[in-house]
């Protein structure tokens, strides 16, 4: 038994189904701290084992037994705090005279096995925890861009559980009209030097939740090696309410917050591209300033939430006659500027008398009943000979002067 490298030892059953060691060699002697001991004599359980230990290997050497198969267990041993992992294996040993009644053991330490296996866990669950704690959404694909992991934040934004991702490729999480390219992309990403890159450098990242709906997302795509194959891990963060917030701050840099048209500043940029595009073409264009009438008194007689609705109509109505390409403003207050690009004066003209029918109607359906809406409107043709300031103030003065004959000044 000593030639042999593994640590064994014989067991029988003997008198009261008491199990007893026959023969053990000195390896297995030496594991249990019992070098002094005779490796050939018979020892009870308890002569060699701490105590808690006696019954659960009388079982497995029963079972052993009863089942004439070996039987494999893992137990600790505690001498004095200092803490072993053990694997027991138990085989019956047959003699020619038929059952077993005798039990082969071989006894490996595999203390530092589970120590690793102890630290891996650990780092296991350290990870998971660190990637599910993660406010940003985390997933990872395969070389055949399978879902083999995502976090929580990563199903919250896709509003899809772990269980209807795994397995599924990635391209289930982008808008149709991306997915026919973005085989192509991850194959060039895997076989480039670059391990990292933010996507968002690239390109506008839309994303699709389960219910249908896209989201802009800003994506980090990395790379990593498993074994012998490269999985890919996307780093995803939901941009949706900061876009909606750029959004809304281009809109109010833009856009009056009462009625939605253009404000002053906007126009006049429009209205110098405008001019630009007269000049280097040769087009005609024609701006029209309007004045609401008498808004000061409605705003006094009936409140500024009445004043509002009328300002708000009468955008509606100029609206219900424009172009695509022709453009209406607030310039301050209750004045308006009106762009017409290649459009000379008389059918500008038009449009006018067309927003003042439109007018009639839908002062009809304001909360206060009897309001009037009339304005005074000055039109100004030009090649674009003029700069943008000198046009305005050529349709104001036109205003100006329609409103004294208005008056009959």
């Amino acid at each position: 038994m000593n030639a042999i490298g593994a640590s064994v030892a014989v067991f029988s059953k003997g008198e009261h189904d008491a199990y007893v060691m026959l023969a053990a060699n000195r390896q297995y002697m030496a594991m249990l701290e019992r070098e002094e001991m005779d490796g050939v004599v018979a020892y009870g359980l308890a002569d060699i084992f701490p105590r808690y230990l006696c019954l659960p290997l009388s079982e497995q050497m029963d079972e052993c037994l009863r089942t004439q198969s070996p039987v494999e267990s893992e137990v600790v041993i505690d001498r004095g705090g200092r803490v072993s992992w053990w694997r027991f294996v138990f085989s019956p040993v047959f003699t020619e005279r038929g059952a077993a009644r005798r039990v082969l053991n071989t006894c490996i330490d595999i203390t530092e096995k589970k120590s690793l296996q102890s630290s891996l866990a650990q780092s296991q669950s350290r990870f998971e925890s660190v990637v599910d704690a993660a406010y940003d959404g985390i997933l990872s694909v395969n070389e055949d861009r399978e879902i083999v992991l995502m976090n929580t934040a990563a199903c919250e934004i896709f509003k899809v559980s772990r269980e209807e991702a795994y397995g599924k490729r990635l391209e289930t999480l982008i808008p149709q009209r991306y997915r026919e390219r973005h085989p192509g992309y991850v194959a060039s990403f895997g076989t480039s030097p670059i391990m990292s890159r933010p996507m968002e450098t690239r390109v506008t990242v839309m994303g699709l939740r389960s219910d249908g709906t896209e989201f802009p997302a800003e994506v980090t795509i990395a790379k990593i090696k498993v074994g012998t194959a490269t999985e890919f891990i996307a780093v995803v963060r939901d941009i949706s309410e900061r876009a909606r917030l750029i959004e809304e701050l281009q809109r109010a840099a833009t856009n009056d917050p009462l009625t939605g048209v253009h404000n002053r500043r906007h126009l006049s940029k429009i209205l110098r591209g405008e001019l630009e595009r007269c000049r280097r073409f040769g087009h005609e264009l024609t701006v029209a300033m309007i004045d609401l009438n008498e808004f000061k008194t409605i705003n006094d007689s009936h409140g500024h939430h009445v004043g509002d609705e009328v300002l708000v109509a009468f955008t509606q109505a100029v609206g219900k006659h424009l172009r695509d390409v022709d453009t209406v403003g607030r310039w301050g207050g209750d004045e308006f500027l009106v762009i017409w690009p290649e459009t000379a004066e008389d059918r500008a003209g038009r449009a006018i008398a067309a927003i003042r029918d439109e007018l009639a109607d839908i002062q009809e359906r304001l909360s206060k009943p009897g309001t009037v809406i009339e304005f005074s409107h000055g039109l100004f043709q030009t090649d674009g000979a003029l700069d943008a300031d000198e046009v305005v103030q050529r349709a104001d003065q036109i205003l100006y002067e329609n409103k004294r004959t208005q008056r009959g000044g």
